[in-house]
């Protein structure tokens, strides 16, 4: 397929490019380093970047997911995380192209677990999401909710295992929050799921995330017993208690992804085995 990656300069496109150009796509690049550039804010210039390229399936990665920068600029948060996505809806119906829009599992807060339909987004980062999934949808599109992890391919941005990794073999003291429960991807695997998705045009919201789910604080500590390290340095807390959150977060995003899995076809993998395959990446930095 011809497929273009808007956002393709930012943390899951420095994996996502690569993942389908080898699965052999031919893969156009938008972004700050990508070959293709357009002010996705403005429509005119959105519409000119699609009719360029004329790809088949349009990835849409582009958003600001800084919580507490969204909570403190608003107006910024709506600009990222929805008026791109308007443009990038219209766009693609415009030349005939399929919509994949990534989503985050911010909008959940609900316990054990959460389905489509349970969507209660409470701080602006979740709220301008939520309005992206919406312009989205009046196109057509997939709407992907996920959260991921793993070593990041990306210079600059780093992701919840690279920050685990670093302070651990640095012996840095951190806190990891119990009160926080979520069921991310490791990164490789939500590139494939990704691309299975490019490869079918269904309209509507769908969860993808891992089977079960944990804590972030037994997260962190399996993560460091799966690559051996030391934890002395460790501890657990509550995020309701840190005040170095400026804005508020959800406590439970625990997803389920059963309608996933029945739509592709897909059998999605438990946490633990996701924790896993990422620290195959770390071993051998370790």
């Amino acid at each position: 397929m011809k497929i273009l990656v808007l956002g393709a300069s930012g943390m899951l496109g420095a994996s996502l490019v690569p993942h389908l150009t080898a699965c052999g796509h031919q893969v156009a690049s938008h972004g700050r380093r990508g070959e293709w550039a357009a002010d996705l804010g403005n429509a005119g210039e959105t519409l000119m970047l699609l009719r360029r390229v004329s790809p088949e399936a349009v990835i849409n990665l582009v958003g600001l997911t800084d919580v507490d920068r969204c909570e403190s600029h608003p107006k910024e948060a709506w600009l990222t995380n929805v008026l791109t996505a308007e443009n990038a809806a219209t766009a693609s119906a415009a030349v005939g192209a399929h919509l994949i829009q990534i989503s985050t599992d911010q909008v959940y807060d609900q316990a054990p677990s959460n389905n489509e339909s349970q969507a209660c987004p409470g701080n602006h980062y979740a709220m301008s999401k939520y309005a992206g999934e919406l312009a989205a949808l009046g196109a057509g599109a997939t709407v992907l909710r996920s959260n991921f992890f793993g070593l990041s391919r990306h210079p600059t941005r780093r992701s919840l295992t690279d920050w685990l990794f670093n302070a651990l073999t640095k012996g840095q003291p951190l806190q990891v929050f119990d009160d926080v429960r979520f069921s991310p991807l490791s990164m490789a695997t939500l590139c494939e799921m990704i691309e299975a998705v490019a490869l079918r045009r269904q309209h509507g919201i769908f969860n993808l995330g891992s089977c079960g789910g944990m804590s972030k604080a037994d997260f962190a500590f399996t993560f460091a017993g799966t690559l051996g390290l030391a934890t002395t340095t460790m501890s657990r807390g509550l995020a309701a208690n840190a005040t170095f959150l400026k804005a508020w977060r959800p406590k439970a995003m625990c997803m389920d992804s059963h309608r996933f899995e029945q739509v592709f076809g897909q059998t999605l993998p438990d946490l633990e085995a996701e924790i896993e395959r990422a620290a195959k990446d770390y071993r051998e930095l370790h």
